[in-house]
């Protein structure tokens, strides 16, 4: 993709404003955050040549400022530049692929198997018990993707490997390592405003306190915390309700 057709115009670029705002005011993205992270999803898919709903619908989401998209578009957009990808092998001990360019012919093929799964502590998880074969090729396609395709999927992972809070790294040998993502004070504050410029800022104060006691409670990590509030977010709203009316009566016994 040259320089020319990543542009993007006033016009586009006034688009997407209106599109994250539409879609932070209708309730339907909580999930992707607020009207600034979306539109750096929209900014980012419109980069990579992906649609505006189908970016926010699914395909692509933005963690702290690392991009992943689902397994299906990343096969699509593959696909849509003349490539292909052959399946070799895919079950639940292995997934091997075969990847061919169009534009000079070079192959090459990627694997994911399920002892990669353990060494990277993946195959533990409910998601990965139920869907082995499908999550090792994800994995696979990640991998084959970012060496073979990495002009059409640029510094893309796959669906999970960054909301996993672990990331696969390929060295040069071939070897993969994983490593736990430690989030700075400026990423946490970002993560913390970005979630809480849904909400009056009267508020503010009780959902900061509310956030850390359910994190120390639940033995949680911040995004899992924000995701689970964002998921549900009326349920959220009515026990942050019941915790600050417990706080105010316990405040009042002591007095």
């Amino acid at each position: 993709m040259n320089q020319n057709e990543i542009a993007i115009s006033d016009q586009d670029f006034t688009k997407m404003n209106i599109i994250a705002k539409k879609a932070a005011e209708c309730g339907l993205y909580s999930g992707s955050g607020g009207e600034a992270k979306i539109f750096m999803i929209l900014l980012s898919a419109s980069e990579m040549g992906v649609k505006p709903m189908e970016a926010l619908n699914g395909g692509i989401w933005n963690i702290q400022g690392k991009i992943e998209i689902s397994a299906r578009l990343m096969s699509k957009m593959i696909r849509l530049r003349g490539h292909s990808i052959k399946t070799v092998q895919c079950d639940e001990q292995v997934c091997i692929l075969e990847g061919r360019r169009s534009d000079n012919g070079d192959t090459m093929q990627a694997s994911f198997s399920i002892k990669d799964a353990v060494k990277a502590g993946l195959a533990s998880r409910d998601v990965w018990k139920k869907y082995t074969e499908d999550m090792l090729y994800s994995r696979a396609l990640s991998r084959l993707a970012r060496r073979l395709f990495s002009d059409v999927v640029g510094q893309a992972y796959v669906e999970g490997e960054i909301r996993g809070e672990c990331e696969i790294i390929s060295s040069n040998a071939d070897l993969e390592q994983v490593k736990q993502i430690e989030l700075t004070d400026e990423q946490t504050n970002k993560i913390k405003e970005d979630f809480l410029i849904n909400y009056l800022e009267s508020e503010h104060e009780d959902i900061r306190s509310y956030t850390d006691i359910y994190m120390s409670h639940h033995k949680k990590s911040l995004e899992e915390t924000i995701s689970t509030f964002e998921n549900d977010s009326e349920k959220f709203k009515s026990n942050l309700n019941r915790w600050i009316e417990k706080r105010k009566q316990k405040i009042e016994n002591e007095n």
